[in-house]
């Protein structure tokens, strides 16, 4: 289920950070030290089953790169979320277990950190996907450090110092509204501020969690959930105010076109703690057109 969990980074051919292209996923990672490392992963093996990874740096590969790329690939794949507490649930459900069934292996692809995860939520707002990682490509083109590897150059997403410093004007340059050029400039600096602390994120109940992020301008409720699922690997939060979540219960578990935010929350909480893995395998099934169970048309 490699493929399908690296699906969203074909969207935009100007992504940059991300990469999917010919079943191989791409990015670069930056070490305690400052060395960046391109990290190249692609699954094999009978039944797909296992995942080659090949890092590559500018000089000698030390065990600090080495140490970085290993972590980083770990957590972006989700090497450490075991399924099978969610597969026993999702068995007695209806709705979810053939979908379940359909896509066993599944896991949700992770930010590297909150503050990617934040950053990246703020350029997709009110915008569509590619349009937003049009945007979010010349923001990496110009603060994300480059490594150069046969003969292509790769990006690292931009440290929260640079974009502290940038100015809102340089970013209108990019296309982006002077509101989101704000946003994201206040999120760099409350990354810098210590307000961004990932240890206290990932044991903070989820309310008070939100409550934390929400406190940040351009970050509101739905924004906060899905960095806490996207960036921390937290499944049992709903972004329940996304209108695509509530499209997806809605076709799946109610067989309507549309639910609204309550209605999807309390379906959630049968779901409860692993709410976000589900809808993870409701948009796998919407992707590949898959009919909800009972539709025959």
């Amino acid at each position: 289920m490699f493929h399908e969990s690296l699906l969203r980074f074909r969207v935009s051919k100007e992504e940059y950070v991300n990469s999917y292209m010919d079943g191989v996923y791409r990015r670069v990672v930056e070490d305690e030290k400052g060395d960046l490392v391109l990290l190249e992963a692609q699954e094999e093996g009978e039944g797909r089953n296992s995942i080659r990874l090949r890092m590559t740096t500018e000089g000698r590969m030390t065990k600090s790169a080495q140490n970085a790329g290993l972590e980083a690939i770990k957590h972006i794949l989700a090497f450490d979320l075991d399924l099978g507490p969610f597969y026993r649930m999702a068995k007695d459900d209806v709705n979810l277990a053939p979908i379940v069934n359909k896509f066993r292996g599944l896991k949700p692809i992770r930010y590297l950190s909150v503050f990617e995860a934040l950053v990246t939520a703020i350029t997709a707002q009110q915008v569509n996907l590619t349009f937003a990682g049009s945007i979010r490509g010349r923001m990496v083109k110009r603060w994300g450090r480059k490594l150069r590897v046969d003969g292509k150059t790769h990006y690292a997403f931009p440290r929260p110092e640079r974009l502290a410093r940038a100015r809102v004007s340089t970013f209108r340059t990019m296309q982006f509204s002077e509101r989101k050029a704000e946003y994201v400039i206040g999120v760099a600096r409350a990354a810098l501020e210590g307000r961004l602390d990932e240890s206290e994120l990932r044991i903070l109940p989820i309310d008070e969690a939100v409550a934390r992020l929400t406190e940040i301008r351009g970050v509101g409720r739905w924004t906060a959930e899905q960095m806490l699922f996207r960036a921390l690997g937290r499944v049992e939060v709903f972004p329940g105010g996304d209108l695509g979540v509530q499209k997806v219960v809605a076709r799946y578990c109610f067989g309507e076109e549309r639910v609204d935010e309550e209605t999807a929350r309390r379906q959630a909480d049968k779901w409860h703690p692993w709410a976000s893995l589900a809808t993870t395998y409701l948009f796998a099934a919407w992707r590949a057109g898959i009919k909800p169970t009972g539709e025959t048309n």
